[in-house]
C-alpha cells in the first residue's frame, strides 16, 4: 500500500510541477487578463488561470484576452483539443515565435515588420499593451479610424476598435457555414472600393512569389526535353489592364521556349483592340475574328495557329505564375505526361490573392463530380486535336468537356501540387460566382450527360442541393448482380436486429444476401436474435467464436458468400437512403474503380465517414463531427471524390477485385484492416471513392468500444500503424489525394500553418 500511495504521490507531484510550470509561462507571456476571462461566458473569477488552463481546449470556451480566439486556433491546430492542450500555451512556447495567427485578422509577422519590432514573438502583448491604445495598425488593412466611422453606433475608442471587430466577427462566423465578413475598415483614394469582403474560407491566405533560381540556365540546360509551349488565349471585350496583366504575366516566365497565340472575338471596346493593336513581340501571335464566333470556336481558332507540342490554356483576365511553365517543363520532363494541371488561387481587380485550391492527384471520379483540374491546364496538342478541340455548345463549361474527353483517350495525368495560375474574380465571371453565368449549369449537366453515353455506361446526371450548379452521376448497377452483404456481430443483438431490419426494409435494391458472422455470442438476447435471423429469407448465419480478427472473419464471410459484389457492413449502421445499394454498386462495377465508400453519419447529424485522409499521425476522418449539410473545400466533404482509403464500417467492392488484392490482411486483427486494403488497391492502380449520396448512420464503436479507450488498445493501435507504414512505406506522411500544402494535422482541408 505504501507503494501504491508513493506512485500516487510521484504523479500527483510532477502534474502539479506541469501545472505550475504552465502557468508561470502564461503569466510572463502578460496574454492572460485575468478580468477579462473571469467576466466573459464560461470564464471563472475564481482561480481563473487554472480554471483556463483545464477548460481551453473544450469547444467555445472562454478568451484568454480580447483577441486571443481560442476556437480559431485550435480550428487550425486539431492536434491540440485531441491532446488537451491549453491553445494558449502553445501560442506561447511556439506559435507566435512561428507566425502563427491567434485570431483571423491579427498577423504577427506583418505587425513586427510594420512596426520595428524584432520579431514577431511579443507582438501580441506589444499591441494589446502599447499598440493599441498608441494607435498602431494591427493588420495590413485595418485602420481603426475608419471602422469607428462605418460604426458611429459603437461609442468605442480608437483603442478598442480591432479588439471589437475581431469578436464581433468570430460570433458572427461561429454560425455562418463558413461565410466571414471581414468588416469595413479601409482606407484607400477616394471612390476606392474596400477591399475586404465576403470571402469563402476563414483561413488567411498570401501568394508568395517564388524566387527565380540563381542556376536557373544549368537547370533547364539539364532537361531532357525542352518543349515549345502554345499558350492559347481568346480575347473578348476584356479590360485593358487586366490583359495587358495577363500578356505581360507570359513574358516574365523563368522558362523561354513558348509562343502566346491571342485570338480577338470580334471585341467591340476600342481599348480591347488597341491593346492587342499594340503588341510587337515575335513570340506573340494576334488575330482578329471579322465575326463573334464564341469562346469554343476562337480557342479552336488559336489551336490552328498553334506550334508548340504542348498548350497551356490562359483566360484573357486571368494571370500565369512566373514559374509556370517552368514547372511544367520539369513535370513533363520527369513524367512524360499527356494532360498536367495545377494548383490556383483567385485574383481580384485590385491584386489581392484568396481562395487557394489545392488539389488532389489524378481523381477519375473527382473530375467527373467538378472541374478540379480547372487552371492551369497543359495538354499535349495531338490530344487535343485527336479529341476534336473544344465544342460548342458548352458554353461556360468548355473546358470541361475538354477535359472529360482528353482524360476518356490517357490515364498519363500529372499533377503539380503548386499555385501556378491566379484566377481573376470579377462580377461577370465563373470564378467569382456559379450564378454570374447560369447557362454553365446547363452545360455542366449535358457534359456529363454526354460522357456517359461516350463511355456506354448507365446512370443519371443529379443536382446536388448544397452546390448549385454542380451536379453528381448516379452510376445505374449493370444487369442484375447479387450483393453479399457480410455483417460481423457479437452480443449486440439489439443493434444487429435494427441494421438488418433497416436493410430488408428500407433498401430499394433486392438481390441481396446477408451474411452475418456471429464471433462467439454468449448472451441469451444474442442467441435468441440470432435465430430468429436464421429464419429470414435472404439471410445466413455463420459461427466462428475464435479469437476476434475483423480481417478474418470478413474473409470468412466474403469466402461464404455467392454475390458478385461484397459490401462489408458494421452491425451498428442503419440504412437512411434507399437506393444505398445501387448507387455504392454502380460505382464498384466501374473498371477503375477498387473500394466504393459510403457517407456515414451519427445519430446526432454529424459527419462519421465521407473518406479518410492519410495524415502525418496517422490514418483519419476527413472533416469528423462536422455538420452534415456544410459545404468545405470546394464541396470535398459533399461531392463524390475519390480518397486513399475508406472506412471498413461500409465497404463496398466486386468480389474479382477483392479476391485479386488478396483480401483483408488477417495480421491486422482489430485496426486499420480497411485502410490496408485501399492502401493495396491504389497501389494496384485503383481508385477508392465515396459515394455521398449513399448514406448511413453509424454508431461507431457500439460493439467494440473506441481503439483507444484503454492503454492497451492504444499500444495495439500503435503497433498495427507501425506494421501497416512497414508494409506500405510510400504511404508514410503521404497522402496522394491530401494536398501536402494542407495542414498534415487535420483533416478539415485547411490551408498549412504559416
Amino acid at each position: 500500500m505504501s507503494l501504491l500511495r508513493a506512485a500516487i504521490s510521484l504523479l500527483t507531484g510532477r502534474t502539479a510541477r506541469r501545472r505550475a510550470a504552465a502557468e508561470a509561462k502564461i503569466r510572463a507571456s502578460g496574454l492572460f487578463d485575468a478580468g477579462w476571462y473571469a467576466a466573459q461566458p464560461g470564464g471563472s473569477a475564481r482561480a481563473p488561470l487554472r480554471h483556463f488552463l483545464a477548460r481551453a481546449f473544450r469547444e467555445g470556451s472562454a478568451w484568454p484576452n480580447p483577441l486571443f480566439d481560442t476556437g480559431h486556433y485550435l480550428e487550425g491546430h486539431p492536434d491540440l483539443r485531441r491532446m488537451r492542450f491549453n491553445p494558449l500555451l502553445h501560442y506561447v512556447e511556439y506559435g507566435e515565435a512561428e507566425g502563427r495567427r491567434p485570431n483571423l485578422f491579427f498577423d504577427p509577422v506583418w505587425y513586427a515588420n510594420e512596426h520595428g519590432l524584432d520579431g514577431p514573438a511579443g507582438a501580441l502583448r506589444h499591441y494589446l499593451t502599447e499598440g493599441a491604445g498608441r494607435g498602431l495598425r494591427p493588420a495590413r488593412d485595418f485602420d481603426p479610424e475608419v471602422y469607428l466611422e462605418a460604426h458611429p453606433d459603437l461609442g468605442l475608442k480608437a483603442a478598442e476598435a480591432f479588439a471589437h471587430h475581431v469578436r464581433t466577427t468570430a460570433a458572427a462566423s461561429a454560425g455562418a457555414k463558413g461565410q466571414i465578413y471581414n468588416g469595413l475598415a479601409f482606407r484607400g483614394a477616394p471612390g476606392e472600393r474596400p477591399r475586404y469582403r465576403f470571402e469563402k474560407s476563414a483561413q488567411p491566405y498570401c501568394y508568395l512569389p517564388p524566387r527565380r533560381p540563381d542556376d536557373l540556365d544549368a537547370r533547364l540546360a539539364g532537361l531532357r526535353a525542352r518543349p515549345l509551349f502554345s499558350i492559347l488565349t481568346p480575347v473578348y471585350n476584356v479590360d485593358r489592364r487586366f490583359l495587358e496583366a495577363a500578356i505581360a504575366s507570359v513574358t516574365a516566365q523563368w522558362y523561354p521556349h513558348w509562343e502566346l497565340v491571342l485570338v480577338d472575338d470580334c471585341s467591340t471596346r476600342a481599348e480591347t483592340r488597341a491593346a492587342l493593336e499594340a503588341i510587337d513581340d515575335p513570340r506573340i501571335k494576334v488575330r482578329f475574328s471579322p465575326e463573334n464566333r464564341g469562346i469554343a470556336r476562337t480557342t479552336n481558332a488559336a489551336l490552328a495557329e498553334a506550334a508548340g507540342a504542348y498548350v497551356v490554356f490562359l483566360d484573357n483576365d486571368d494571370e500565369l505564375t512566373p514559374d509556370c511553365l517552368y514547372e511544367l517543363a520539369l513535370c513533363l520532363d520527369r513524367t512524360g505526361a499527356d494532360f498536367v494541371y495545377s494548383d490556383e488561387d483567385k485574383i481580384d481587380g485590385e491584386g489581392l490573392f484568396s481562395m487557394p485550391f489545392f488539389k488532389p492527384d489524378w481523381s477519375p471520379d473527382a473530375l467527373m463530380s467538378i472541374m478540379y483540374t480547372c487552371h492551369v491546364s497543359c495538354m499535349r496538342r495531338d490530344l487535343v486535336e485527336a479529341a476534336g478541340g473544344l465544342r460548342q455548345g458548352f458554353e461556360g463549361a468548355q473546358d470541361y468537356d475538354l477535359a472529360l474527353r482528353v482524360t476518356e483517350r490517357t490515364r498519363a495525368v500529372a499533377h503539380i501540387p503548386k499555385v501556378l495560375y491566379h484566377w481573376r474574380t470579377l462580377p461577370s465571371s465563373l470564378a467569382s460566382d456559379m450564378a454570374a453565368k447560369p447557362y454553365a449549369h446547363e452545360s455542366v449537366r449535358r457534359l456529363k450527360e454526354e460522357a456517359l453515353t461516350r463511355r456506354g455506361l448507365p446512370g443519371t446526371v443529379e443536382p446536388v442541393a448544397a452546390m448549385p450548379g454542380q451536379f453528381r452521376v448516379n452510376y445505374h448497377p449493370r444487369g442484375n448482380p447479387t450483393v453479399s452483404i457480410v455483417i460481423p456481430s457479437k452480443d449486440n443483438p439489439q443493434m444487429l436486429r435494427r441494421c438488418v431490419d433497416s436493410i430488408l426494409s428500407r433498401s430499394s435494391y433486392r438481390a441481396v444476401e446477408i451474411v452475418v458472422i456471429d464471433n462467439g455470442s454468449t448472451q441469451r438476447p444474442a442467441l435468441k436474435a440470432l435465430d430468429e435471423l436464421r429464419k429470414l429469407d435472404p439471410v445466413t448465419v455463420l459461427s466462428d467464436p475464435s479469437p476476434f480478427n475483423y480481417s478474418a472473419i470478413n474473409n470468412l464471410g466474403a469466402s461464404r458468400a455467392r454475390g458478385e459484389i461484397l459490401v462489408f457492413l458494421n452491425d451498428d449502421t442503419e440504412v437512411i437512403s434507399p437506393d444505398w445499394l445501387e448507387r455504392m454498386v454502380g460505382y464498384a462495377q466501374l473498371d477503375h474503380v477498387g473500394a466504393v465508400g459510403a457517407r456515414l453519419l451519427f445519430p446526432d447529424g454529424k459527419i462519421q465517414h465521407c473518406g479518410i485522409v492519410n495524415l502525418y499521425e496517422g490514418p483519419g476522418h476527413a472533416f469528423y463531427r462536422r455538420k452534415d449539410e456544410q459545404v468545405a473545400d470546394f464541396g470535398r466533404n459533399t461531392l463524390d471524390f475519390d480518397w486513399v482509403a475508406v472506412t471498413g464500417a461500409c465497404l463496398a467492392i466486386e468480389r474479382r477485385t477483392f479476391e485479386a488484392v488478396g483480401g483483408f490482411d488477417e495480421a491486422l486483427p482489430v485496426a486499420y484492416n480497411d485502410v490496408e486494403l485501399c492502401f493495396r488497391l491504389v497501389e494496384a492502380g485503383y481508385f477508392n471513392v465515396v459515394c455521398q449520396a449513399a448514406r448511413l448512420t453509424h454508431h461507431e464503436s457500439v460493439t467494440r468500444g473506441a481503439d483507444q479507450a484503454s492503454r492497451e488498445k492504444r499500444a495495439r493501435l500503435r503497433r498495427d500503424m507501425m506494421r501497416l507504414y512497414a508494409r506500405h512505406p510510400r504511404f508514410l506522411a503521404r497522402d496522394p489525394f491530401h494536398s501536402r500544402n494542407l495542414n498534415p494535422l487535420s483533416g478539415l482541408f485547411l490551408p498549412n500553418p504559416v
